[in-house]
């Protein structure tokens, strides 16, 4: 038997070829099917259900209606040769839910364990094997779940998957920034604010960035798009923070932040080196002394 594929990022898919053709699903039952994948773990009374997607008409209508979808989406998911009940579970006292046990693939579930299970590395010592399946596990996110949904329940679950996507995509900026990779930090900085643009810190984060890269120039214009952005949107200035970190951008001082400043950092540990070098030196004269002392005295 071929396992049911779904997808929710984006438009709804659902097949059971690998994807070679999908399932004519209606809208209505694509709204019922989303819903119940997203709270897979627990089965619905009939009553919620009916309320929740038929809540503009009376209860009975509502429960007719309700009975209608259901038996739609049980043609399509479970057509002839795959026993009812392999998707759909529907118990005799109403309860109604999506069958867990049986073959499937959701794209939001594979985004959202992957995703969890390495974000717990701190970037600093994240594997390489894991940073490559993340990059692959963030291409499921073809776009927000469930385009065109706006039911509050939609919203909901459509803003905690794209907080997870941003935290991915902050992750590998830092990654990227801590190994003075600034052109890719950047790009995944600029993909952050292609989706939330009023993050202030990453725009302050990607000034930063372009000064460490040499590209002081850029970095005056990303605090422009930050200023301009927020007056637009909010009708207001930039953060103190954002506002001295250009002064000192256009006084030509670079400072950390979210990132090490390489010049200093390699600075320091420059000087580092030489004063452990002079204290070295320091004791081995010492020791010559020392030294020499003792033979004078032995000649005494």
């Amino acid at each position: 038997m071929s396992i049911l594929q779904v997808g929710l990022f984006g438009n709804v898919r659902v097949t059971h070829n690998e994807w070679l053709t999908e399932l004519p699903l209606t809208r209505e039952n694509q709204g019922l099917l989303a819903y119940l994948l997203l709270q897979r773990h627990r089965l619905h009374s009939r009553e919620v259900l009916a309320d929740l997607f038929w809540g503009e008409q009376s209860p009975r209508k509502a429960r007719g209606s309700l009975n209608t979808a259901l038996w739609k989406l049980k043609k399509v998911l479970e057509p002839k040769g795959i026993p009812a009940g392999t998707y759909l579970k529907t118990l005799p006292l109403g309860g109604v839910g999506f069958n867990r046990e049986s073959q499937y693939w959701l794209d939001i579930e594979v985004f959202e364990g992957e995703a969890n299970r390495i974000l717990i590395y701190p970037f600093r010592t994240v594997r390489e094997a894991d940073l490559v399946h993340l990059k692959k596990i963030l291409e499921l996110y073809r776009g927000d779940l469930l385009e065109g949904f706006y039911s509050d329940w939609a919203l909901r679950e459509r803003e905690r998957l794209r907080a997870l996507y941003v935290k991915s995509l902050i992750y590998f900026l830092q990654f990227y920034a801590f190994h003075r990779d600034y052109e890719k930090a950047i790009t995944y900085g600029q993909q952050v604010l292609d989706l939330e643009p009023l993050r202030e810190e990453i725009h302050r984060e990607i000034m930063r960035l372009y000064v460490e890269n040499g590209q002081r120039a850029l970095a005056v214009r990303q605090y422009e798009i930050c200023r301009s952005t927020l007056a637009q949107e909010l009708r207001i200035s930039p953060m103190e923070d954002t506002e001295a970190l250009y002064t000192r951008i256009c006084a030509g001082v670079q400072r950390s932040g979210l990132t090490t400043n390489s010049k200093n950092e390699e600075s320091l540990d420059q000087a580092l080196r030489q004063l452990r070098d002079a204290s070295q030196a320091i004791d081995l004269v010492k020791e010559q002394i020392y030294q020499a002392l003792q033979l004078i005295e032995k000649k005494r």
